[in-house]
């Protein structure tokens, strides 16, 4: 493997692996020709459990989730906001300079949501949390496995409790759900007032070209559209999602796909 290469940990229906290909996509010029990130994509099948193998918990991502960043010359970046700080070093357009602390500050406070919280709830989370606690409870009924590979799905049961077990409490659905409204009018916000402005660029900030926020958060109102959640989104911002959706990197990264994988089967 060319040791410039690096390697994208995803899967199709993953709101954060989302968030980082699309980040791609939109990342514009880089810094200097020698700069240039070299990305091979790897998928994950989350359905098949490969995000619990041995090889994943212990060598890629302890936490057991995607996207993970593996640059091949240091440690593998597992969050998909550091990932994201990561690429965006090498393609400044995605964090210019003139709005790089508001941009900084609402990835940030976009990423306090729980995304399975509010993409699972009316789509059998409880069902689907437990499937998970479930599945690290039986490999971890293996007498034979490694002491290593124990220790990391001991761990993995913690991540699975905390993120999604409780996630689909009633509680922190509706924290959840006003998070995401604070949020997504903060975004709305952000908009150009007058879109005929000839100075206003389409983008948040009214700037001329995609920033990483922008990436992120258009994948989020997408997820939000696509779980019966679109009552969230104001107006204005949901039609500058749909605007966006209609461009040839969108359709590069979804392939005709929906963001939510299919309702499990009852």
């Amino acid at each position: 493997m060319d040791d410039n290469q690096s390697i994208l940990y995803h899967n199709a229906y993953s709101i954060c692996a989302l968030m980082v290909r699309y980040t791609l996509v939109l990342g514009g010029p880089p810094k200097d020709d020698a700069s240039t990130l070299n990305v091979r994509e790897v998928p994950v099948d989350l359905f098949k459990g490969e995000h619990l193998t041995e090889e994943f918990l212990c060598d890629i991502n302890k936490h057991g989730q995607i996207p993970v960043l593996d640059v091949r010359k240091g440690t593998p970046i597992e969050d998909s906001l550091q990932i994201t700080f990561f690429i965006a070093e090498i393609y400044p357009n995605l964090i210019p300079e003139s709005h790089r602390e508001k941009i900084t500050s609402l990835l940030k406070e976009l990423h306090e949501v729980n995304y399975f919280s509010l993409s699972y709830a009316d789509f059998g989370g409880a069902r689907v949390a437990a499937g998970l606690a479930a599945a690290v409870e039986n490999l971890l009924q293996d007498p034979n496995i490694s002491d290593r590979y124990r220790k990391a799905l001991e761990f993995k049961r913690g991540v699975v409790k905390s993120f999604k077990v409780e996630g689909m409490e009633p509680e922190m659905i509706k924290e959840m759900e006003h998070r995401a409204k604070v949020i997504l009018d903060r975004l709305a916000d952000a908009l150009p007032e007058n879109s005929h402005d000839p100075s206003d660029g389409p983008w948040l900030f009214g700037l001329q070209e995609p920033s990483a926020l922008d990436a992120h958060a258009i994948v989020f109102i997408e997820r939000m559209r696509d779980v019966g959640r679109i009552g969230l989104v104001p107006e204005k911002l949901d039609v500058y999602s749909q605007k966006a959706t209609e461009q040839d990197n969108w359709k590069s990264v979804m392939n005709g796909r929906r963001t939510m994988a299919p309702r499990p089967k009852a």
